[in-house]
């Protein structure tokens, strides 16, 4: 514990925005915050970042430890003012700047301090005016993949799973052949793994879910999520005619879920998928003989 007459900080770190707070905070305000983002930030929480976590967790206690006292936040603040007039700074410049870059960064703090509308519109407005690869021109990897992951978990809070995919597969496209990937990659396959088989069927086009159910075949699925994948891409495919798509899943089915109660219903609906595809073939063929002899 740090001796509070005199507080030990580090002047590279603003333990306000670490907390998510204003200066302005009342110590309850601080104490609120406090125990919020370390139950949001405990490993149990985050299996697949528990270093991040770790460090998080370090990174909020050092913060309540010179916020959640007077004394200490007071001298704090004392330093972090003379520090901001040597710079020539009041508020981060990417508050007052008009910039591409500026508003970038912006848009990264936002989605950081739990602002995801505020950020998520502006990024709307940018983009806009930028194109959809904006945050990627104007951001380094690391924010960029993170602005990515932040928007989608906002998103997906929402219950705006069009938009959370939309922003998720992007992450996973840009990581999924990366030798070193983004230490939350884990959380971002599995937010598509449940969006893609359990939030988006239903409100898809058939063919647009073919396609995020194939690739989920990339997802080390368990057994029990793949027959769900493989049941799924069936009759998606089934429903959008693309019947090599939808004989293949069928057969996969069997394979891993013999005897299945759907596998009859699926093997009904191929074989009447075949019936007209061949009837239409039929159709074709004698309708070109009949031009033909025209």
């Amino acid at each position: 514990m740090r001796n509070r007459n005199s507080p030990n900080f580090r002047h590279e770190l603003d333990y306000y925005n670490i907390l998510g707070v204003s200066e302005s905070a009342s110590g309850e305000d601080i104490r609120r915050a406090y125990r919020r983002l370390v139950l949001d930030a405990h490993p149990d929480k985050n299996p697949h970042r528990r270093e991040w976590a770790e460090h998080r967790i370090r990174l909020l206690i050092e913060a309540f430890d010179i916020l959640g006292n007077n004394e200490s936040r007071r001298v704090f603040d004392i330093h972090r003012k003379a520090a901001a007039k040597m710079r020539g700074e009041g508020e981060p410049f990417f508050f007052t700047r008009k910039t591409p870059g500026a508003r970038a960064l912006l848009i990264l703090y936002l989605l950081t301090n739990k602002q995801g509308k505020k950020g998520g519109q502006l990024l709307v407005e940018m983009e806009e005016e930028y194109g959809s690869e904006y945050l990627r021109e104007y951001l380094c990897r690391e924010d960029y993949l993170d602005s990515l992951f932040l928007l989608a978990e906002h998103y997906i809070g929402q219950k705006n799973f069009l938009a959370a995919v939309e922003r998720l597969r992007v992450f996973y496209h840009h990581e999924c052949h990366s030798k070193s990937p983004r230490h939350y990659y884990g959380q971002v396959i599995d937010h598509l793994r449940n969006l893609y088989l359990r939030k988006l069927p239903g409100m898809l086009a058939p063919g647009l879910l073919s396609t995020y159910l194939a690739e989920a075949a990339d997802f080390q699925l368990k057994s029990n999520d793949e027959v769900l994948r493989l049941h799924l891409l069936a009759r998606a495919a089934i429903d959008s005619e693309n019947f090599t798509v939808a004989q293949r899943a069928v057969e996969s089915f069997d394979q891993i879920n013999p005897g299945s109660s759907d596998l009859e219903e699926l093997r009904s609906r191929l074989a009447q998928m075949q019936d007209v595809s061949l009837l239409k073939r039929k159709v074709c063929n004698q309708g070109a003989g009949i031009r033909g002899s025209l």
